[in-house]
């Protein structure tokens, strides 16, 4: 069987950790490409590649090239590649698969997680979201996630970018949120453990159903005694923060 041969533009957070991946499963890395010949060697020496610093250099002869850059560099990197009858695909969650439209087969290979250096993710969970212009591109891709695990999905552009939207409240705003409680129980001298507990119970219930449904605290039963009190004890950005929320929740109920 042919081993697939991929080459990766990006050395950040995403490419680093796909490079890592793709050399586990023994796939053939090419090159690795940065405009920082540091990170591009740093991650080639990773995956046993060469690293490149020059798009108009990179290897022409690869099956898959995987776009690992910011959403807004994506167009002005495919725009500058020449990879003959390749596959590219980005990993981006928001950006549209026509960035790439300059070459004949190209797509989206988009894992739903976030990546942060030196912690290694559970590859067997993460979705592989997938996109192409092509049965052939969609096909090759496909076959690449397959060897990643069986969380493989067909999305649309519109599909794709709003699961990034639900992505964002799902990870981002809420990982802001744990760091604004964190910051709150610090200044009160409180352990943050206190809340462990009551985080893993929320987290468990939206697992079983919908979270609307599970929904407590003084926003949902129209407390304005209690909300008035938490308000009087928070910073001006906290305030604001918690009074948007609260408004909200009570909003959403309300229509319920």
């Amino acid at each position: 069987m042919k081993i697939m041969k991929i080459t990766l533009i990006g050395a950040g957070n995403v490419g680093s950790h796909l490079a890592k991946l793709f050399r586990e499963l023994n796939y053939e890395i090419v090159e690795v490409f940065s405009r920082t010949l540091e990170k591009a060697e740093k991650v080639a020496e990773m995956a046993n590649a060469s690293a490149v610093t020059d798009l108009s250099k990179v290897n022409a002869f690869c099956d898959i090239y995987i776009v690992a850059v910011h959403d807004d560099a994506i167009k002005t990197v495919s725009d500058q590649l020449e990879i003959g009858n390749g596959i590219i695909a980005h990993t981006s969650g928001a950006a549209s698969i026509e960035l790439l439209n300059k070459h004949k087969n190209y797509g989206s290979w988009y894992p739903l997680q976030t990546f942060t250096p030196n912690r290694q993710p559970n590859w067997q969970e993460i979705p592989i979201c997938l996109q192409a212009n092509d049965g052939r591109a969609l096909e090759l891709l496909l076959d690449l996630a397959r060897t990643v695990n069986k969380n493989a999905t067909y999305l649309t552009d519109r599909q794709r970018s709003h699961l990034h939207i639900a992505a964002v409240f799902v990870n981002n705003f809420i990982n802001h949120l744990l760091g604004v409680s964190q910051s709150i129980t610090t200044e009160q001298k409180l352990s943050n453990d206190l809340l462990m507990p009551l985080l893993k119970e929320t987290i468990s219930k939206a697992q079983t159903a919908h979270p609307f449904l599970q929904q407590t605290g003084p926003a949902k039963r129209g407390d304005m005694k209690t909300i008035e009190k938490h308000l009087s004890l928070l910073s001006e950005s906290h305030h604001e923060l918690y009074l948007t929320i609260s408004i909200n929740i009570q909003k959403t109920h309300e229509r319920e």
